[in-house]
């Protein structure tokens, strides 16, 4: 369809469950979107049922203690997940990946807090590598050399949070789900937790009465995440095109060689999410 709408009120009445990120949605690095939260506000407000899946490597109460820091009202939402929470939940049942850890960024992760796995500095003592979405990004020349290695090792790489790219200080940065499609066309191993997986979808709407995928709006700005996610379960799309995109006054055209780029499809694209 690729409709572009200026404000979301004028299509409410086609949905009844918004499925939402969080960056790029109302929260920009460390600044609240007002746009974006009020419209989610009057969504809630209008007897919506208002999720968040997010590719953060936070766990879900990590996720909520810093929203509610920016006072976000956190009564708006219906049920929360992230890609934090899932890894966390994998790794706490499954001791098939080892116990020692590399991470990609340097540190400590937060999915292994109060987990028997320790982290080492050297691939060498590692049984797997971590690499986690952030909100700064890599550089390319960082990680190539640990790929190299972590591959003639045959180390598996845990990825939490399938994000391509991230807009730091202006300029456009790969991300976690960048470094790995990369080590996956090197020939490595890779276990993903995310968006686009839809069972995160399924897991937010599996006790709402009546559900119809259908009647439900996924929002976001990333194509590989956000709308593969809403196109695989049966949703709607709400595509914001001032996100990791940057199609600044996007017009159909330069939306629909995006979408077929990735195999997917829009319902309705705008700047930035407005009530």
């Amino acid at each position: 369809m690729n409709q572009k709408i200026k404000y979301i009120s004028r299509i409410k009445d086609e949905f009844d469950t918004v499925i939402c990120g969080v960056n790029g949605v109302f929260l920009s690095g460390n600044e609240i979107m007002t746009s974006g939260l009020d419209a989610l506000i009057k969504l809630y407000q209008s007897g919506k049922n208002v999720c968040l899946a997010s590719n953060t490597s936070l766990r879900v109460a990590d996720l909520y203690y810093l929203l509610k820091k920016y006072d976000v009202p956190m009564n708006i939402f219906h049920a929360m997940i992230t890609a934090g929470e899932i890894a966390h939940f994998y790794l706490k049942n499954s001791s098939s990946v080892g116990h020692t850890y590399f991470c990609l960024s340097g540190l400590d992760s937060c999915v292994t807090k109060g987990l028997p796995y320790t982290a080492v500095n050297n691939l060498v003592m590692a049984d797997f590598v971590l690499v986690e979405t952030n909100d700064v990004g890599f550089v390319a020349e960082q990680y190539y050399p640990q790929l190299e290695q972590a591959l003639q090792l045959g180390l598996p790489l845990l990825c939490v949070g399938n994000d391509v790219s991230v807009i730091c200080h202006g300029e456009r940065r790969i991300n976690a789900g960048a470094v790995a499609e990369q080590y996956a066309m090197m020939g490595g191993k890779i276990i993903s937790f995310g968006k686009p997986d839809v069972r995160l979808a399924a897991y937010l709407t599996e006790d709402m009465p009546r559900f119809s995928a259908s009647r439900c709006l996924v929002i976001g700005d990333c194509m590989s995440t956000d709308m593969h996610m809403g196109n695989h379960f049966g949703a709607k799309t709400l595509f914001l095109t001032n996100g990791v995109h940057q199609l600044e006054n996007a017009a159909d055209v330069h939306l629909n060689e995006l979408a077929d780029h990735y195999g997917l499809s829009v319902d309705y694209y705008m700047e930035n999410l407005q009530w």
